[in-house]
Formats: C-alpha cells, structure tokens, sequence
C-alpha cells in the first residue's frame, strides 16, 4: 500500500505547502521611517521563512501603519494575512475575525488587496471542507491575477486550484497551468514546490516513471532557491521515486545521503522516511531480517516525529508492514 510523502511546501503538507504570497510592492525597510508598504514586504519574508508568531507581530506593525498613512490596499492585504496565519496556527475562529475585516476593507479595485484577500478566503474554505466554493475563489483569484500582471498570485492561485480539484486530470492540468505561468511570468522560485506538487498528483496514480521526472525537475529548483530541509526532501523524493520506479540501485544512491544528512539535522520525519524506503530495497533483495531491523528504527523515528497522532495512515502502515514480517 502506499500513502503520499512528506513535500515540506507547506507543504503539500498542508502547510504548504502552499503557497508564496511574497508582497509584490517590492517595498523595502527604510530605517528611520519604515511605511506600511515596507512593514508588509519585511511581514511577508518573515511568513516565507515559517516563522508565524514573529510574523503575526510584523504584521500587526504593518496594520498600524497602513491605518496611520490612510493606505487601504496595505490594510487589506495585512488583514488577510493575519487571517492566514491565524488558520495556520490553528486559531481559526480568531483568523475568521480577521478575514471578516479584510473582507470589509477588500476592494476588487485594489488588485493587491484584492488578490491577497482571495488567497486567503480560499484557504479558509478549503481547511472548511467547502471545495466547491474554494474553487470558485481560486476561479477568480487566477483570472484576476492574469488580467493584473500578477504573476506569483496567479501561480499561487493554479496552485490551488490542483490542490481542490476533484480528479486527477483536473489536478495535472492546473500543476502543469500554474508550472507554465511561473516560467512565463518569471517566478522561478515557485517552480519547486509546483513540480513538488505535480509530481505527488502522478504519484498517487502509482504512475512513478512521471513522478520521478517531476521531482528531478523540482529538485533542480529547490536546489537553487529553498532552504536546507526542502533541498533534503527533494533528494528524498528523487530516491524515492526511483525505487518505486523500478531502479533500487540509483534509489540507495540518493536514500543513504538523505538518511545520514537527517541525522545530522536530527529531523525525525525524514529519518524514518528514508529507512522506511531502505528497509523497503532490502526486504526485496530477500534481506528481511535487516529490513525488518530498520522498519522498526523508522517506527521508532515517526513516534518522535508525532505521526502516530498526526499522520495516522502512515503510522498503521508501518505497524501492519512490521507485523506482517513477523516483528
């Protein structure tokens, strides 16, 4: 049986996985007298780098200021973005609160505003479970996004738009849509998690020869644009994909520098993921007994990393894979 990794992008991970609402103003800090459009930009770096409280804080300096200067449209997207973050650390009905505020101040007039506030309301209807009405927002936020210029929110937006789609042709259709309009509106730095993405769509059909091309190609762009865990899970996927591709060879090759990089970051997850896959290539050689071994190390590493409460389907299966060699 097999059940959908790790893709840190918020990923993908529900965080993530999702997607880069970078403010688009380009504003930056002025020391002596920061602007509500430069307290967004420093915000929204703080937001990319997962550190939300801190963020949430910024935000809040961004608000004051933008009510401070009359500026509607900063006011607009730093309330959406406080709902945001609130619904990323679990505070929904505060976040609601601050989504109703940006909808009072949200402006179809105002593309930055606007879009931002779209971004977020669908966010808030897709965690809700309403996929029919998260897609109709993304509906618009993509089509208002391209009449705008605004390239990353229109990729963000396709982005979504996979991710709440019913079936898996509408899924590959809008990975590869948001794929062709970052390279086209020359947002490179989304192009990662977007393969990321795509290539999870193609592993979930158990068609692994296309999940291995896609994250071969969101591993070349993780590589040059995201931080040290999502380079390592990119080189996880590859190895990954190439065991379930058939080439358990080339799969080791990528799967024993994950593991001891893992380690040397101490991060659970990654750990178990990557002796669960090893163990996998030894159970197959006929190498059970040490396969076995190191299905219980990775049990071990998903009990640190929280999945027997957080990701329940992994959990049963390595316990059910465990028992059903006999451990």
């Amino acid at each position: 049986m097999v059940f959908t990794r790790i893709v840190p992008i918020i990923v993908l991970l529900p965080l993530m996985l999702t997607a880069i609402e970078v403010s688009q103003r380009g504003a930056r800090m002025d020391a002596d007298q920061p602007t509500a459009d430069s307290l967004l930009y420093s915000a929204d770096e703080i937001f990319q780098q997962r550190d939300y409280e801190q963020a949430l804080l910024k935000y809040e300096e961004a608000l004051g200021r933008a009510r401070e200067e009359f500026n509607r449209s900063v006011e607009t997207e730093t309330l959406a973005q406080m709902a945001r973050v609130n619904l990323l650390l679990g505070n929904i009905d505060e976040g609601k609160e601050w989504l109703s505020r940006a909808a009072e101040r949200a402006n179809d007039s105002d593309p930055m505003g606007w879009s931002r506030y779209l971004g977020v309301r669908g966010r808030y209807e897709w965690k809700a479970g309403d996929l029919a009405a998260a897609r109709k927002t993304f509906d618009e936020m993509f089509a208002y996004c391209n009449t705008n210029a605004l390239w990353p929110r229109a990729v963000d937006a396709a982005h979504m738009i996979a991710i709440v789609a019913k079936n898996p042709e509408e899924q590959i259709e809008w990975g590869q849509r948001g794929i062709e309009v970052a390279e086209a509106g020359s947002a490179e730095h989304q192009l990662g998690p977007l393969w990321n993405n795509l290539g999870s769509t193609y592993y979930d059909l158990k068609q692994f020869d296309s999940a291995l091309s896609c994250y071969l190609k969101a591993r070349e762009y993780h590589w040059q644009f995201s931080g040290e865990v999502e380079k390592l899970f990119a080189d996880y996927h590859v190895g990954m994909s190439y065991r379930l591709a058939g080439n358990p060879e080339e799969a080791e090759k990528w799967l024993r520098p994950v593991l001891a990089w893992a380690e040397r970051l101490e991060l659970h997850s990654a750990i178990g993921q990557a002796l669960e896959d090893l163990a996998e290539i030894r159970i197959a050689r006929g190498q059970t007994a040490e396969g076995l071994e190191m299905l219980k190390r990775a049990r071990l590493e998903y009990k640190e990393a929280g999945f027997d409460q957080s990701w329940p389907a992994v959990w049963d299966h390595i316990n059910e894979r465990i028992k059903q060699l006999g451990g």
